[in-house]
């Protein structure tokens, strides 16, 4: 099996496995049970707590556990939403936003009453400082810019965007960071609010934190009990917690080694493809490693098929959105054309796949692209 869908998710360490296995199965007990079991859970998820803190260099009270980052997302823009209303009712974000946080804006514009910004992407899928500056309002209180684009793998400059929006301190900045955290280097010190979920670093599905600096209040989504500070009330899934914890250590751990690792397989595949009649490459050069994206000039779907019945697995579009558009609005962003945008294949990278693993993707991808028509 040749797995090249890591952006969608990733399998499961070893590591985050056996801590899983042992909490779950000793540890069963609620965390906001007042009894001895409970307490020892709680304790153990206090710990988890205070080492995610310490590697993102937060406090203990800033990390949200949650179910992914889709929740975090929706916990960021809603509850900043309806919580700041009162300082104006514009927010600003990108057109190739994944889609838990562009169909939250839009509930919000069409629901609520709220204006939405949507920022144009460079041929390279990015904003700049600029861009962003120039969209800003009076009332505007909210800005929401990803990190990794999830189908290119383009990089935005979200601390240069964080340090200037300090100029405005009524604006809150949320960043999704779903496809940067444990792969490309990102610093949390002018940022408001962050997402990002555990199932893309080697963790479980369900799992997710949402960074929440501690002089920002949001209106919780889930009314409860009051765990996680009354902003995501309903029973914490310690075990998960736990195991988040871990998969954060083991990622952040290695993501230089693995960064380097995997900046060859991306220059290698890049260079395969230039020798292949019919493939155009849409990720920029200076994009995250870990993503690659092309389009073909054969249907994309038809050939992934082909690569799926060879046990090679690669994505067309975003795991979330590829069964609601017969074509990628990321792609189409960029300003390539809607045939480019329908036929577009991504590969996405872990620390765990090969140059050989390449090698036979690209045979079998020439195979294809000269039988099939």
């Amino acid at each position: 099996m040749i797995y090249f869908d890591n952006a969608a998710t990733t399998p499961v360490s070893e590591e985050v496995l056996s801590s899983f296995d042992k909490v779950v199965t000793k540890y069963f007990a609620n965390p906001a049970s007042n009894h001895k079991l409970g307490q020892i859970s709680a304790d153990l998820e206090k710990k988890a707590r205070e080492q995610i803190a310490k590697l993102f260099l937060v406090e203990d009270n800033e990390v949200i556990f949650t179910s992914g980052a889709t929740e975090s997302n929706n916990l960021a823009i809603k509850g900043a939403a309806f919580r700041y209303k009162n300082r104006g009712n514009h927010i600003i974000t990108t057109n190739v936003e994944h889609p838990s946080v562009l169909n939250a804006f839009a509930l919000l514009e069409e629901q609520f009453g709220f204006k939405v910004t949507y920022l144009p992407v460079s041929s390279e899928g990015t904003v700049n400082v600029k861009q962003v500056e120039d969209a800003l309002q009076d009332d505007t209180f909210l800005v929401s810019i990803m990190s990794v684009n999830n189908e290119i793998g383009s990089i935005n400059d979200v601390e240069a965007i964080a340090k200037m929006l300090k100029k405005y301190p009524k604006i809150l900045f949320h960043v999704d960071a779903t496809q940067s955290i444990g792969k490309i280097d990102i610093s949390l010190k002018n940022i408001d609010l962050l997402s990002m979920s555990a199932h893309k670093i080697n963790g479980f599905k369900g799992s997710g934190i949402l960074i929440k600096k501690k002089n920002i209040d949001l209106v919780p989504l889930l009314s409860g009990g009051g765990q996680e500070q009354n902003i995501r009330s309903g029973t914490n899934n310690f075990p998960y917690e736990v195991c988040i914890s871990k998969a954060l250590r083991i990622a952040l751990q290695n993501r230089e080694k693995h960064y380097i690792y995997v900046k060859e397989l991306n220059d290698y595949l890049r260079e395969k493809l230039s020798s292949i009649e019919g493939v155009s490459i849409n990720s920029p050069l200076n994009g995250s490693p870990y993503i690659l994206n092309f389009s073909i000039n054969k249907k994309a779907s038809v050939i992934t098929e082909g690569l799926s019945n060879e046990d090679i697995y690669v994505s067309t579009k975003s795991a979330c959105s590829s069964k609601h558009s017969p074509y990628s609005y990321v792609i189409k962003a960029l300003g390539k054309s809607e045939q480019e945008a329908t036929n577009s294949i991504r590969i996405s990278f872990s620390y765990q796949n090969t140059k050989q693993e390449i090698d036979i993707f690209c045979q079998k991808l020439q195979h294809l692209l000269n039988t099939i028509k």
